[in-house]
């Protein structure tokens, strides 16, 4: 009787396990889903803004994998950094596509977006976070960012990773205001913002990663 009971039980549990791992696939493709579209909506919305979103993941992600950072940082690293800017959404395409300075009104509408980004991705994909990097990724070391004006020890490691590869890919692509940078240039200018904008020890191991990619020279300022 016992055997038989235990028998069941063995059943019931496969039973519930099956329904749980059929749940989570489901969740996993809808939220799969939902990215897509969004960047989708991101890409008729403003070209730029998604290329510049796949690059800038490309690079995060490759840096992480470079350094052999934890899996699970990997993979929310891989998806904050794709969707980083995803609360440019809600930000008038006028703007985005503005192809002079912003105004201070359009900058103050500008500085939303880390937020609505974190709104986006937590409440829509249930990404909680990857929502918290993604919120961070324009504070600075100084605390001169936003939305929070944050400083050095309160921003997260992954935030700083993504603020450096989104810098660079900015820096090195042309846009409708400015031709882009070469890669020496770009790196100068990073590291002209090493302590203050930008994490100086995640900065010398990006210049690292750079190197190992393109051989450029070592142009971080030490000191």
């Amino acid at each position: 009787m016992q055997q038989m009971q235990s028998k069941d039980n063995k059943a019931s549990y496969n039973e519930w396990h099956r329904k749980i791992k059929r749940h989570g696939t489901f969740i996993f493709y809808f939220r799969f889903k939902l990215i897509k579209i969004l960047l989708l909506l991101m890409r008729q919305k403003d070209e730029y803004t998604y290329t510049h979103s796949i690059r800038v993941m490309r690079l995060a992600y490759g840096y992480a994998k470079y350094y052999d950072l934890p899996g699970h940082e990997i993979k929310i690293l891989k998806y904050a950094s794709l969707l980083h800017d995803i609360g440019k959404l809600a930000i008038p395409k006028r703007i985005l596509s503005k192809n002079e300075r912003l105004d201070d009104d359009e900058y103050r509408k500008i500085k939303k977006h880390p937020h609505i980004g974190y709104l986006i991705t937590k409440y829509i994909l249930h990404m909680k976070d990857e929502a918290c990097i993604i919120r961070k990724h324009h504070e600075r070391i100084d605390g001169k960012g936003y939305p929070f004006g944050l400083k050095s020890a309160e921003i997260d490691e992954l935030s700083k990773i993504i603020s450096i590869c989104d810098a660079f890919d900015a820096m090195t692509t042309n846009r409708v205001y400015r031709k882009k940078s070469n890669l020496h240039d770009a790196l100068v200018e990073l590291s002209a913002h090493a302590g203050t904008q930008f994490d100086k020890t995640i900065l010398l191991n990006f210049f690292k990663y750079i190197n190992s990619k393109f051989n450029t020279i070592n142009v971080f300022k030490k000191g």
